[in-house]
């Protein structure tokens, strides 16, 4: 009776009559033991110039993954920046990346927020225009 039990509920899951939900413990497959977890990447901020008077040069280098895509987003009261040495770069094989550009003389003086990206994550930065 086990037998014809197990076979009938084999042949409803191929074709997904029933789900594994209500299925004693024996016939449930047992998940794998050695799962290999993707290994974690957050960005980390190794060292900016973010705080400066219009006109000077702001820098930015993060640490993140190794080898991937990385953006920076600087958007101003006038709209987004389109300064020379902003362009998305890929990470070296530390996972470094620096974005350095000129902030504008005319640039209003405020706190603005920008974002860098990397390897699919995005921290938020302020920049700091006086």
């Amino acid at each position: 009776m086990k037998k014809l039990l197990r076979l009938i509920t084999a042949v409803a899951l191929s074709l997904g009559i029933v789900s594994g939900a209500a299925l004693p413990q024996e016939i449930i497959p047992a998940a794998p033991q050695n799962v290999a977890y993707a290994k974690s990447y957050p960005i980390k901020v190794v060292s900016s110039h973010l705080s400066l008077h219009r006109g000077n040069v702001a820098y930015v280098t993060i640490k993140g993954k190794p080898r991937a895509r990385g953006t920076i987003s600087v958007v101003y009261k006038s709209g987004r920046s389109k300064a020379k040495g902003l362009q998305a770069k890929v990470s070296n094989k530390s996972g470094i990346i620096t974005w350095s550009w000129l902030v504008g003389g005319n640039t209003t003086k405020k706190t603005y927020t920008i974002h860098v990206s990397l390897g699919g994550r995005t921290k938020p930065l302020k920049l700091h225009v006086k």
